[in-house]
């Protein structure tokens, strides 16, 4: 695994090949068969480009732009793959997953900076390669990163704080993608 330290205590944990293709093959179809998959409304009114999933422990619920995420009972695949997340680093009890049916399905710049979430977030790319980019908030210096299938990213540190972070539009014909990002909300 890699460790990129950042501007301003900012922290990426990096590992391209996290899950084997057949593993991550296994985990993709199941979350893409059996998740309860929904397009919400965003900022403004506007559907959001992307189909959107949200599990985790029981009463959890994270908000977000307006929009809140109820969670729904862990799924098996789901439960296996927070195992292996937190072995690596984290204490998860959410997790939002958003899927990207084609290039034109993005989440733009923003930050996971809400008050009642922990600094540490565990991203697990699965399907078709995508661009990951962050940009600083100050600086606006900006990075990019090709995530693929099995490709893990744990944001830490003061990242939340002094970067953003998008998944861009692109033009290029690209499959499916499945992005889990898990998440400790503390209750209130």
């Amino acid at each position: 695994m890699d460790t990129i330290e950042l501007k301003d205590g900012g922290l990426l944990l990096c590992d391209d090949a996290f899950l084997t293709p057949d593993v991550a093959d296994r985990y993709f179809e199941s979350l893409r068969d059996n998740c309860q998959w929904e397009q919400k409304p965003g900022i403004f009114g506007y559907m959001q480009p992307r189909l959107i999933a949200s599990y985790g422990d029981d009463g959890i619920t994270y908000k977000y732009s307006g929009v809140e995420n109820v969670a729904l009972p862990w799924t098996a695949t789901l439960l296996e793959i927070r195992k292996k997340m937190e072995a690596v680093n984290g204490d998860y009890n959410f997790c939002l997953m958003n899927r990207y049916r084609s290039g034109t399905d993005s989440m733009g710049w923003h930050a996971d900076n809400e008050p009642e979430m922990s600094n540490v977030i565990g991203s697990l790319s699965l399907g078709a390669t995508r661009k990951f980019r962050i940009r600083h908030n100050v600086t606006r210096e900006t990075q990019t990163f090709e995530v693929g299938h099995g490709t893990l990213i744990i944001m830490a540190g003061t990242m939340q704080d002094y970067w953003q972070h998008e998944v861009p539009k692109t033009k290029k014909k690209v499959g499916e993608r499945i992005n889990l990002t898990f998440r400790k909300i503390v209750k209130d």
